[in-house]
């Protein structure tokens, strides 16, 4: 079932539904009764891929995201916070790689914000929440507290959540650790509006510190349109794959929750 539901959200993705177009065009264009469609269908899929990546449609999408929370840039005091609590990304535990390289994507990112803050906060204990992403690799969770620890943050300061596998997993077994009490969670921009969510309707109280920003300086809060059209016409002419992969991201947001709100947990 877990699969199924992972298969049909690929499929109905910005990806997904670009390489459909061009796949199933291409197979079509393999029948002389059904060419003329294919060529159709591939025209579509082209389309759809150029437009992707050659206007800043993704940049908009996840800068909606994004803007839900401003950076944390100061801790005021006192605060009460005691925990900073960083959410895990990916990470794979290879013996001939250094620590700085097993965590991938956005979580270095979120880890870092999580040791900015926590040196802004003497006394606060950093607690990673993650579990196994890869049959016979410890947590990610562990991973990451071994970065922080290499990079000069001590180990009492450190604590690991090593369960969870969903973001509601990550929320529900961190309130397990500090309960209702104020902390800070840190986590990737985009990924921020559904965490902070999913923390209030447990009861939490969460301090929103977004890392990994990506668009918003692009396309700020309260832009003019003037401004708004001028940013636009300069990322047409700066095409970028990397945008797909941000777009991805959005879509699992989005999609994510929608889900979880049909399940309550936001």
């Amino acid at each position: 079932m877990i699969l199924l539901k992972q298969l049909l959200a690929a499929a109905f993705s910005p990806v997904g539904i670009t390489t459909l177009l061009l796949a199933v065009g291409l197979l079509m264009r393999l029948s002389r009764r059904m060419a003329h469609g294919g060529r159709r269908c591939m025209m579509a899929g082209a389309a759809l891929y150029c437009f992707l990546i050659l206007t800043p449609f993704s940049e908009i999408v996840v800068a909606r995201l994004e803007r839900e929370y401003a950076p944390l840039l100061r801790v005021g005091t006192p605060t009460g916070i005691r925990n900073i609590v960083v959410l895990s990304g990916y990470g794979e535990d290879d013996a001939f790689l250094p620590v700085t390289s097993k965590l991938r994507g956005d979580t270095i990112q979120r880890l870092v914000e999580g040791m900015r803050l926590a040196r802004e906060l003497p006394g606060a204990r950093l607690l990673m929440s993650g579990g196994v992403q890869r049959e016979g690799d410890p947590p990610v969770a562990s991973l990451m507290a071994d970065f922080a620890k290499s990079m000069g943050v001590p180990g009492n300061d450190i604590a690991v959540e090593a369960k969870s596998h969903t973001t509601y997993e990550n929320l529900a077994e961190t309130r397990q650790l500090i309960g209702t009490e104020p902390f800070i969670l840190v986590t990737s921009a985009y990924h921020l509006p559904r965490a902070m969510a999913v923390a209030r309707k447990l009861g939490m109280n969460p301090l929103a510190a977004p890392a990994a920003i990506w668009a918003s300086p692009d396309f700020p809060p309260g832009m003019s349109w003037k401004a708004w059209g001028k940013k636009v016409a300069e990322k047409l002419i700066d095409p970028s794959t990397n945008r797909l992969v941000h777009l991805q991201l959005a879509y699992h947001e989005y999609l994510g929750y929608l889900w979880y709100k049909i399940l309550g947990r936001v």
